[in-house]
């Protein structure tokens, strides 16, 4: 009898040592998963702080762009106004510099005018004529035409070999009075008008031969060589 009162009575010390331990290992838990509540809260209120403050930062950024933005409207339009009246300024002054261009532009137009009526006086003093030389289709005189210039000084001596000085202001010569360029003219013949190193005559046409003529100058000291009669020919005459 006493053994198994001493038996039941380990087994009951056992029962409350095993519950005992149960209810600690049980209570350690409680505190781990009261822990991690906490733990997690804490992390959902820090995250939710974080998120406020960060889209409480971006609406102040948000309004302070939009303030520059307004600030730099604001400067644009002053800034526009303000060449706007400088442009209403500077318009009121331009009335002036539109004469001065208007005079000068008259001016211009009354030079053009100027040299255009020479040129047209210079075409009705053209005196027309007929030639007893049966090559020669008609005969032009024009008292207006004046020396085209030298660049050459001292005593004349005539030269008409091609690329002397004194040939080439032969052609032009003879390109101002007939018009045919000295690009397109073809010199047939040049040669001696009568006195040495005073006159000459020459026979030019164009390069397709449509405008025949033969040209005669004179020499002006200091001034170059002057056309005095140009006679428009039927066929080249050499």
């Amino acid at each position: 009898m006493a053994n198994q009162k001493q038996s039941s009575r380990k087994s009951r010390i056992e029962k409350h040592a095993k519950k005992k331990k149960e209810n600690f290992i049980l209570n350690i838990l409680i505190g781990v998963v009261f822990i991690l509540v906490i733990i997690v809260g804490a992390n959902i209120l820090l995250n939710n702080d974080t998120k406020a403050t960060v889209n409480e930062n971006q609406s102040e950024q948000k309004a302070t762009e939009k303030e520059n933005v307004d600030d730099k409207a604001e400067k644009n339009e002053s800034k526009e106004s303000s060449e706007s009246e400088d442009t209403e300024a500077d318009s009121s002054s331009e009335p002036t510099d539109e004469n001065a261009n208007a005079t000068e532009d008259e001016k211009t137009e009354d030079v053009t005018e100027d040299q255009e009526s020479e040129e047209d006086e210079e075409e009705n003093e053209i005196i027309y004529g007929q030639s007893e030389d049966p090559n020669v289709d008609q005969v032009m005189i024009n008292q207006n035409w004046k020396p085209i210039g030298t660049v050459q000084t001292g005593d004349h001596i005539s030269s008409y070999d091609k690329g002397t000085t004194d040939r080439e202001e032969m052609e032009k010569a003879m390109e101002y009075a007939t018009g045919v360029s000295v690009d397109n003219m073809i010199v047939w013949w040049v040669g001696n008008g009568g006195k040495p190193n005073e006159n000459v005559v020459g026979t030019i046409s164009n390069k397709d031969k449509s405008q025949i003529y033969r040209v005669y100058m004179d020499w002006v000291d200091g001034q170059g060589w002057k056309p005095t009669k140009v006679e428009k020919l039927r066929s080249i005459d050499r």
